[in-house]
């Protein structure tokens, strides 16, 4: 897992995967056009160190808006999961704020697998202590409580603000979105008392910025955590840590008969 290698005077190149949970659709064509964006950065603030593919699902649904969406994607996820170390990633970023199939991808491979949700409420707790979320939907308000229940840090939250548009209309007006995540976010701040803001959103991704410049024109100094780019530099520090998660805690499935429709991968 250490990026150095005995004899050699530079680092090796980083190469992650950034899981994008879905099948391609022209919906989430200026989400893709943002990841390889941030792809791009980070070759050229790193001088090369470190390289991410932005990889979507071969077969699926179009976007993941419930539980039953992420059941229906979970053997594909780990399916590719399983493809990025067989082809010598470093690491996988699952690029989806639902942290689908995080768990059971974590039991199948070595190398560092890391949930946007996980990494973005742990941030803000650190630099924080107290964060309210800026949601979808009405319907994933529910799976966001549990998974906050699940990472030990409701006491954090200081609420969840639902904005109302789906995954793949986040991007069809993006100044109205951006002007909708700004006012939940000051409802957030004044009515809750949330120091900082996480959007509950990997489709987001290209908001982010013009929201934070909004909030700043009208003098509210709270940070806005951007879900993938947190889950990105979390599996960056990891790799460069020579840190994975434990595999006690994580162990591999026992061998099984296990009789299904599609290919396991393992």
């Amino acid at each position: 897992m250490n990026i150095f290698t005995i004899g050699e005077t530079m680092p090796r190149v980083i190469k992650i995967v950034d899981l994008v949970p879905i099948i391609y659709t022209e919906g989430i064509k200026l989400a893709i056009e943002d990841r390889k964006s941030i792809a791009k950065k980070l070759e050229e603030e790193t001088n090369g160190l470190v390289k991410m593919d932005v990889v979507t699902l071969d077969k699926g649904t179009a976007s993941i808006e419930s539980a039953y969406d992420e059941f229906v994607n979970a053997p594909y996820i780990l399916q590719k999961v399983k493809w990025a170390e067989d082809n010598g990633y470093d690491a996988v970023v699952i690029d989806c704020f639902g942290d689908p199939a995080l768990d059971p991808a974590r039991e199948i491979v070595s190398i560092p697998v890391v949930g946007a949700n996980h990494s973005a409420c742990f941030l803000a707790t650190q630099i924080a202590g107290r964060f309210s979320i800026i949601n979808i939907l009405p319907e994933t308000e529910p799976l966001i409580r549990h998974l906050l229940a699940k990472y030990g840090l409701l006491q954090h939250l200081a609420s969840i603000e639902t904005i109302h548009v789906p995954v793949l209309e986040l991007e069809k007006e993006p100044e109205k979105t951006v002007e909708k995540i700004v006012n939940a976010s000051k409802k957030a701040y004044k009515e809750h008392s949330a120091y900082a803001i996480v959007l509950g959103c990997t489709g987001m991704s290209a908001l982010a910025e013009a929201a934070q410049k909004k909030l700043r024109e009208e003098k509210i100094e709270i940070p806005i955590i951007e879900p993938l780019r947190a889950a990105i530099y979390t599996a960056i520090s990891w790799v460069l840590m020579g840190m994975t998660h434990s595999r006690e805690a994580y162990k591999t499935p026992r061998p099984k008969i296990r009789t299904t429709d599609f290919k396991l991968p393992i």
